[in-house]
């Protein structure tokens, strides 16, 4: 913050999105790396013209949870992602063609790799929240203060 003050806050939420397009699953601890949450968004659904489809065209997606197994493994609804009945939803939803496409690259986030949104700040954007899919909900921030954020640090008072 650029005067110096500290605010309070909280970490109310940690969720990865090991399918794009998907919900994802809450966490209690994650570690975080050069491509964000490991695990997060290697897999996303694409169309029959390769372009990759959302949940904002199609909204159906946010009542399946993408998940990773205890091996690592990508799972929809905890089936394997890779699965035939996976793949069926998969059409069933976005169309003939659509598919479920792994990818690791940084090319499979949006922006950045990393998505941190503060509870009201969530609250004005005025939609579904799973739309959004932050990685980490920050709570204990009034209004759009995060705006004032650039450049600053967040740090563990406990550490």
């Amino acid at each position: 913050m650029p005067t110096g003050r500290e605010i309070p806050v909280t970490i109310t939420e940690i969720r990865r999105y090991p399918v794009k397009t998907m919900a994802g699953e809450k966490l209690h601890r994650v570690a975080i790396g050069p491509l964000g949450v490991e695990g997060d968004r290697v897999v996303h659904v694409e169309g029959a013209r390769s372009r990759v489809i959302t949940s904002r065209s199609h909204p159906r997606f946010l009542s399946h949870k993408g998940s990773l197994g205890t091996h690592g493994e990508v799972l929809v609804d905890r089936r394997r992602w890779d699965s035939p009945e996976v793949a069926a939803e998969v059409v069933d939803i976005a169309g003939p063609g659509a598919r479920l496409v792994r990818y690791d690259g940084a090319e499979r986030f949006d922006v950045l790799p990393l998505l941190v949104a503060t509870d009201d700040a969530i609250a004005a954007f005025g939609h579904d929240h799973r739309r959004l899919r932050p990685n980490i909900v920050i709570g204990g921030v009034e209004g759009l203060a995060e705006r004032e954020w650039p450049g600053a640090r967040v740090r563990n008072p406990r550490c």
